[in-house]
């Protein structure tokens, strides 16, 4: 073994204290290596007592994990209360946190064996409650001991550069993981127990008292001393090689343990999956790309002995071949060829016996791949890291008494045919027009959304609160029923034993958020909400929220804000029939005291401030667009009320933009003519304005709200015309600004039909106003370069 850095001490713990009869095994978590060397430790030294790292009230759940029916990778899940503002009913935060296990996991085997050997079996670490878990700062998402030191500091980042490898984790497999066929298991476990104890002298004490790590030791040293105190024979003591050199030395002074307490919450024993597992994913302990090593698990248990390099490289690129093959995408039998040679010779090379995860990866990017690797790498890479990552799901018993609320989301899940045993990520679309399936489908995507399962991600497809991509068919949906799903729904299990049930129970909790907030400032938010409900297929239960809203509406003074709220509404009923809500006269009465309350406030615009005009133009805006939605939805308002209103302000001092918006709003109800609008933009052009750019306000006000106009009425054009004739250069500028934000409703092709309109008046020909400019080579060539250099400046700068 290579040695360590200058001024750590690198004497391993005894593994094995005779005095006591008891060995202390240092493991790195889910190591296939570890794994087979403790399988040959237990058939040797048969143990009266297997003690495991893990924490202690997980012991009811051991005869779980080894029921015939557990199929790993699976996890034991503890929900655990915290500070104020999460989920539970009390407004506790719950921290959901996972002890995982697959097929190769060193605990796993002890655990098994223990229950075969019909000897003591039980967790020794910490309750899963206790406050040495957690951090103030962050919960941390693993009960396992954080492996982060395997892959960083002084002495790995040391050791890694003697022996000319990238990380840690090819540390770790140069030196033991490709010894998984060795039968010197004390050597083996002698040199793990080394290497962590390094590890360990090279970390600073204050981050090891800080993370909790003491105050379990002293739970594991005490756990220890109580089972040798009634067991006769030997104890094998399982744990993370971190902690070894703490109990290696036996019991000290002060050790107690902390028992569990009984108002604590169980944990669940839970499906989980590679994904979950991967190191690089953000799993705190274990190993990178958990399917490669399960296939290394796989292949040491299919060929005893030393492993044959040749086979095991032409097994693992011969693999990932045939996966490629099955999707149409294999490459030629000499570039396999190549890939298995080129592994081989890149193991050599490297001082290994057989090649291993890196040389597996270098050489297929070395031959699979033809040309540059793209900076965010090629397609075949990413595919064979999902593939060495792995989707597998496992299975846990019905013993293993999911809550209610698990067990009724997969029995929904797999009803409507979602696919929820692998942990592929798949897209599925949704016809939710035409196939009333598709919409049960749909709606049991957004109820999971709601509860934030993280179960699917809606990618795209018609947004009824938005009036958005109504003419697509389809809504396209991005699913992946992870461990972490069934996780999330064991967490808010107590909240109800279905989704409707659950469903109901976060609809109330935030209906109080909202009124906790003030409804003065939540008509929108609310509106927002029972949308969300509808689209979840639970409308109806959400009554209070429509109670909420109209409260808020009666009181509110601002007319944007009101209007806002119609027009959300009017696109609920508008959708009413795809959203699920059956019954649409509570939203009628909503819709009908809502433009109530826009005429209540429509006579408060004579007195409107200039400095306003602009978002309240805008809200008017809304306003006919909505009315038009209402009435091809065929519940138009009565517009009655509303001219009358209209023919009022009219009749007022109003500032020039409302003035125009009025003015549209007779245009286009026939409450005003052609004659009508040349009389008034012919005062208004010739007003006596202390700001003359203020004479195109009123114009404004009419192509805000109504821009067609442009193209039914002359007299528009006629006016835009002889304002811009009538100006010198100079003044020309100056009246630009706000000419852009008259002409600011315009979209591209609008423009161009104006453009149009005043070349034609001006005499001049469409095609004249099409320019070509020419451009040299040399300028196009320079152009690049600068789009390039501005390019890695974005980069540089973290812009891009």
């Amino acid at each position: 073994m290579a040695e360590a850095v200058p001024g750590v001490d690198p004497q391993a713990p005894a593994l094995h204290d005779a005095a006591r009869d008891t060995y202390v095994v240092p493991i790195r978590h889910h190591s296939p290596a570890c794994s087979a060397h403790l399988e040959r430790l237990l058939a040797e030294v048969q143990p009266a007592a297997v003690l495991v790292e893990g924490p202690c009230d997980f012991d009811p759940l051991i005869a779980l994990l080894n029921d015939e029916l557990t199929q790993p990778p699976v996890a034991i899940v503890s929900i655990r209360k915290g500070g104020g503002g999460g989920d539970g009913e009390t407004g506790e935060r719950r921290a959901t946190s996972y002890f995982p296990f697959c097929e190769h996991s060193p605990e796993f085997i002890a655990l098994r064996y223990g229950a075969k050997a019909g000897v003591e079996t039980r967790f020794i670490d910490l309750p899963s409650a206790a406050r040495a878990w957690s951090r103030e700062e962050v919960e941390i998402p693993s009960l396992m001991s954080d492996e982060a030191a395997f892959d960083s500091g002084d002495f790995v980042r040391a050791l890694a550069a003697e022996m000319g490898c990238r990380d840690g984790n090819e540390v770790w497999d140069q030196l033991f993981e490709a010894r998984i066929s060795g039968a010197d298991w004390r050597g083996f476990f002698a040199e793990v127990g080394q290497y962590c104890a390094c590890i360990r002298a090279a970390t600073a004490p204050a981050l090891i008292e800080a993370d909790g790590t003491l105050e379990r030791e002293v739970q594991m040293r005490a756990l220890i001393t109580q089972t040798r105190a009634r067991v006769d024979g030997p104890i094998v003591v399982l744990v993370g090689g971190f902690h070894a050199p703490a109990l290696a030395d036996g019991p000290q002074k002060g050790d107690k343990p902390i028992a569990a307490k009984a108002k604590d919450e169980p944990g669940y024993l839970v499906r989980y999956g590679n994904r979950q597992l991967d190191a690089l994913q953000g799993y705190n302990a274990g190993l990178p790309m958990p399917g490669f090593y399960q296939r290394w698990w796989d292949w040491y248990a299919d060929t005893p002995g030393e492993a044959d390099p040749a086979e095991w490289t032409h097994a693992i690129i011969g693999g990932f071949a045939e996966h490629l093959r099955e999707e149409g995408r294999a490459p030629p039998f000499p570039v396999i060829l190549a890939a298995v040679e080129q592994a081989q010779r890149l193991a050599q090379l490297r001082g290994r016996d057989l090649p291993f995860r890196d040389d597996i990866l270098d050489a297929v990017r070395s031959t699979f791949v033809k040309d540059e690797v793209p900076r965010h790498g090629a397609r075949i890479l990413t595919e064979l890291t999902a593939w060495l990552t792995g989707t597998v799901i496992g299975d846990v018993p019905a013993s293993a008494g999911s809550p209610p609320l698990v067990q009724a989301v997969r029995a929904e899940a797999r009803r409507l045919r979602f696919q929820i045993d692998d942990g592929e990520i798949r897209t599925r679309n949704l016809d939710i027009y035409r196939k009333p399936a598709h919409r049960e489908a749909s709606r049991f995507c957004h109820a999971l959304d709601l509860l934030s399962a993280g179960f699917a991600t809606r990618t795209a497809g018609p947004d009824f609160r938005n009036d958005v991509g109504l003419d697509r068919l389809f809504e396209v949906w991005s699913v992946n029923y992870s461990p972490m799903v069934e996780a999330r729904l064991v967490e808010i299990a107590h909240t109800g034993d279905t989704v409707r049930s659950a469903l109901a129970f976060e609809i109330e909790r935030r209906i109080a958020a909202l009124e906790e907030q003030g409804l003065g400032r939540n008509a929108l938010a609310a509106i927002d909400l029972f949308a969300t409900a509808c689209r979840a297929g639970i409308g109806e239960r959400a009554g209070a929220i429509l109670a909420a809203v109209e409260a808020e509406v009666i009181e509110d003074a601002d007319i944007t804000c009101v209007i806002a709220a119609l027009a959300d509404i009017v696109l609920l009923r508008r959708g009413h029939e795809v959203l699920g809500i059956t019954d649409t006269d509570p939203l009628d009465r909503l819709v009908a005291t809502t433009w109530r309350r826009v005429l209540a406030l429509l006579p408060e615009l004579a007195a409107l401030p200039a400095d306003q005009a602009q978002p309240i133009l805008r809200a008017l805006a809304d306003l006919r667009g909505t009315m038009e939605i209402a009435a091809t939805a065929g519940f138009a308002f009565d517009k009655a009320p509303f001219e009358a209103a209209l023919e009022r302000l009219a009749a007022a001092e109003l500032v020039p933009q409302i003035d125009g918006a009025v003015m549209a709003f007779a245009l286009l109800d026939g409450r005003a003519d052609g004659a009508a609008l040349h009389t008034r933009l012919t005062g208004e052009l010739a007003g006596a304005y202390v700001n003359p750019t203020e004479r195109l306000a009123f114009l404004g006000g009419i192509i805000a709200i109504a821009p067609e106009l442009l193209w039914t009425l002359p007299e528009v054009v006629e006016a835009l015309d002889r304002v811009v004739s009538d100006t010198d250069e100079e003044q020309f500028i100056e009246l630009m600004p706000m000419l852009r934000l008259a002409l600011m409703p315009l979209d591209p092709r609008d423009v161009d039909r104006l453009s149009g309109m005043v070349a034609e008046r001006l005499g001049i020909a469409r095609d004249a106003l099409n320019a070509v400019v020419e451009i040299s080579e040399g300028d196009a060539l320079a152009n690049l370069e600068l789009d390039r250099m501005l390019s890695r400046k974005l980069e540089t700068e973290g812009l891009a």
